[in-house]
């Protein structure tokens, strides 16, 4: 008689190649663990792995015609095709309706994120969130002083807006009406504003948008306009320079969801990228 059943030995066949195939799925799964471990990368990596960020497109919203808050424009003026109405505001604004703000026909509002070193604006991610999910597009400035290192302020400025790319480019506002009373020579501010310039563009990828006042400008020049898109201000009348991206015209305009005076502004996607600059007071 045979030592065991035709059935037996079939069965204890069927166990033999189920644990070499075991076995060699475990000498498998242990060599690509130490691999991974050795490229310095986690286990499990692959199912782990991030989504992949989705891109924001920049967005202007067409200002419509019958917007009420193109009654700040001055007389006799009319958007242009292609030009949208927009505000610049800070906590000075105090809170803000957005909701009321794009029902009046804002499309686009600059918003200050920080001033010097040190100082973050105390309305700016309320402002930048309510502006956002009413539909007007944010973009955000810094106010620049000479009391604190360029490289200082950018830090600072990229801390509280990092790159956006649904956002308006960012801005720089250089005037002497802040709290810093400091007036270096000119090649020592030219330096520390160049210092920023170059910190926040590379963070962004973007060109700045470069708003001076005319003191400034006589005092310091505008070294940094070459290239970068313009924020003029002029009233009455547009600006003289045609190839302006950002017109502001007025600084005590009346906005529904605002219950102060607030800056009104008129933009030019299609000069956002800049070719020249020089932002003059006229």
């Amino acid at each position: 008689m045979p030592r065991f059943s035709r059935a037996e030995v079939y069965r204890r066949q069927y166990k033999a190649i189920v644990a070499m195939f075991t076995a060699c799925f475990a000498l498998v799964s242990i060599a690509t663990l130490v691999n991974t471990i050795a490229a310095g990368q986690p286990p499990h990596s692959r199912t782990n792995a991030a989504a992949p960020v989705k891109t924001r497109v920049m967005e202007i919203p067409a200002t419509p015609p019958d917007a009420p808050a193109l009654t700040n424009l001055p007389r006799g003026v009319e958007l242009a095709e292609g030009e949208s109405i927009g505000i610049d505001v800070s906590s000075h604004q105090k809170t803000i309706h957005w909701g009321d703000v794009a029902d009046s026909g804002v499309s686009f509002a600059y918003i200050k994120a920080t001033e010097g070193s040190g100082y973050t604006d105390p309305k700016f991610a309320e402002n930048w969130k309510g502006a956002l999910t009413a539909g007007v597009t944010p973009g955000a400035y810094h106010y620049f002083t000479l009391c604190s290192p360029g490289a200082d302020q950018a830090r600072d400025f990229l801390k509280t807006a990092p790159p956006d790319t649904g956002a308006l480019p960012p801005a720089l506002d250089l005037e002497f009406d802040g709290a810093c009373e400091k007036r270096p020579e000119a090649e020592h501010a030219n330096a520390e504003v160049e210092d920023f310039v170059k910190i926040v563009e590379k963070a962004w990828g973007r060109k700045l948008v470069l708003y001076s006042s005319k003191e400034w400008r006589m005092h310091y020049d505008l070294p940094h306009a070459e290239g970068r898109p313009a924020w003029q201000f002029s009233h009455p009348k547009r600006p003289a320079q045609e190839d302006w991206a950002v017109w502001q015209l007025s600084f005590g305009g009346k906005v529904d969801g605002i219950s102060t005076k607030v800056d009104i502004d008129v933009i030019r996607p299609k000069y956002l990228t800049g070719e020249r600059s020089g932002v003059i007071d006229e």
